[in-house]
């Protein structure tokens, strides 16, 4: 069973990501690679120094993920198990 967590964008941080469509819900693993691709790909780009693609200031999240877990986790390398 694939990932149904999902991610958009604040409006109030739209600026700081051009590429991206404002209050959009998408795929989170596909936005999360989409930031870190043009993080990389900028000379002067910030560096993505945790765990964390998409800041959680910047974007929001819904959703689960294969275990049926409900949206508390925000990193890939969260454990299964729920964190509340």
């Amino acid at each position: 069973m694939k990932s149904r967590r999902e991610a958009r964008l604040r409006p109030e941080f739209a600026r700081q990501y051009p590429y991206i469509s404002v209050g959009q819900w998408q795929a989170a693993a596909v936005l999360a690679d989409v930031v870190v691709t043009h993080t990389l790909t900028k000379a002067k780009g910030p560096f993505i120094t945790g765990e964390r693609a998409l800041n959680p200031t910047h974007f929001e999240f819904r959703g689960w993920d294969a275990n049926a877990r409900f949206a508390p986790a925000t990193r890939r390398g969260d454990p299964l198990a729920d964190r509340r």
